[in-house]
């Protein structure tokens, strides 16, 4: 137990260093809490670019040269411009079978 007092007594030592600090105004408590606030705004930045680039890698063609993120945004555009006119062609087609079937059902 003396052990212990005196190992918390010296970390407690340390602590009031930082505390002086804080009573000098070299080191004030607004700058203590913003610096891992910015650290982990870095991390959670870094992060997020992570996965929008791997989100880029998965939607590039690997048979491309340029797989730019402009490129592969153009194409993905492409590719659901695409899309939509399809499903506005296949629309209009079961539309179209649609009303054949109700003219055979009434004749």
């Amino acid at each position: 137990m003396v052990a212990d007092t005196e190992s918390s007594g010296s970390l407690g030592g340390s602590s009031n260093a930082a505390s002086d600090k804080a009573v000098d105004g070299s080191l004030d408590k607004r700058s203590q809490e913003k610096a891992p606030k910015k650290t982990h705004k870095a991390e959670r930045e870094k992060l997020k670019r992570d996965q929008l680039n791997d989100l880029f890698v998965e939607l590039s063609n690997p048979e491309r040269q340029n797989s730019g993120k402009a490129t592969v945004l153009g194409d993905a555009a492409r590719v659901l411009r695409d899309l939509v006119s399809q499903v506005e062609s296949l629309r209009k087609e079961q539309s179209a079978l649609l009303t054949e079937r109700q003219y055979l059902i009434l004749k």
